[in-house]
């Protein structure tokens, strides 16, 4: 007999015994046919009445899923743990979000990836909805920061702010009320009550770092430029545009932190320490993480607050 094989031991037999097992046997075979087969619904599967839609980002998904609700279902492009200034989406990936109703992109030339998928999005499914975020925002140019961009002449960190994020959620709502009209109450209620919670955030913020003002504060890589511009706040980046420190600008740092006594060192998860505990080391400072990425969106915000409020103390 095979490993793994039924065994069925029959002590006796009786003439009405045979109906039945056949019977039973019959119901067997159904059930590992249906099993094989996906008869049975899933738990993890979509409903399918929801409209599928793909963001670029994590926190992206936050605000997607607050103004659409269970009306959507979003697909996030760059996965958690990944760099996106030097991610390339798998050919899968590309033809799920092809097969998205709407792909809400940070927006054009922010990140060299993006404009390649919409590219071959738009090539394969012309009719493609393709909304950009950042229509609206006044982004960060390269000469007011004075970070050599790799990815273009613009800061692509456009969510990092929470008044950004209140645009992003209205033109979010906009194109999602022109796919799916009849629900447009839904949507306007949900950034309303959205819009609402953003606003509480961003007064918060204003109020807890107001005694911060020209601070500076150093970080691993240059994602904070429109936190540091909303609240009055100065960052000081270990790798720019995406490159590793050389010894002189790691020197730089070190005097900077000695000339403003910082002494915490913020790091964050997609980014290489090692330059950062080196800098932490010279200085006797705290390495502490701060997460750009991360899932909660709105909630993230006031983490970093609290990181920075301690680190300026």
């Amino acid at each position: 007999m095979k490993q793994g094989a039924a065994c069925v031991l029959i002590s006796s037999w009786k003439p009405g015994d045979m109906l039945m097992r056949s019977s039973l046997l019959l119901v067997g075979l159904l059930a590992i046919i249906c099993l094989s087969s996906g008869c049975f619904e899933s738990d993890n599967g979509r409903d399918n009445d929801q409209l599928p839609i793909a963001v670029t980002i994590l926190p992206m998904k936050e605000i997607a899923e607050e103004i659409g609700g269970n009306r959507i279902s979003v697909t996030v492009v760059v996965p958690p743990g990944a760099q996106p200034h030097t991610f390339e989406p798998t050919p899968a990936l590309v033809s799920r979000v092809s097969g998205s109703k709407i792909f809400f992109r940070l927006g054009p030339d922010l990140l060299p990836f993006e404009d390649r998928l919409v590219e071959r999005i738009s090539s394969f499914h012309p009719d493609s909805i393709i909304v950009d975020l950042s229509d609206g925002i006044d982004l960060i140019q390269q000469g007011e920061c004075g970070c050599p961009y790799d990815h273009g002449d613009y800061d692509p960190h456009i969510w990092l702010s929470p008044r950004n994020g209140a645009v992003m959620a209205e033109i979010m709502a906009g194109a999602l009320i022109d796919l799916d009209p009849e629900y447009t109450e839904f949507y306007s209620k949900n950034l309303a009550r959205y819009i609402a919670r953003i606003n509480e955030i961003d007064q918060q913020l204003t109020e807890d770092l107001a005694d911060y003002q020209n601070n500076r504060f150093i970080v691993t890589h240059d994602a904070w430029g429109y936190f540091a511009r909303d609240y009055g706040l100065e960052q000081v980046a270990i790798h720019v545009g995406g490159r590793e420190p050389t010894a002189r600008d790691i020197q730089q740092i070190v005097q900077i932190a000695e000339e403003n006594s910082i002494n915490v060192i913020f790091v964050e998860p997609q980014f290489s320490h090692k330059a950062a505990v080196s800098i932490a080391e010279e200085l006797k400072a705290t390495v502490v993480v701060i997460d750009p990425l991360a899932e909660e969106y709105l909630d993230n915000f006031l983490i970093v607050a609290d990181a920075m409020k301690g680190a300026m103390t």
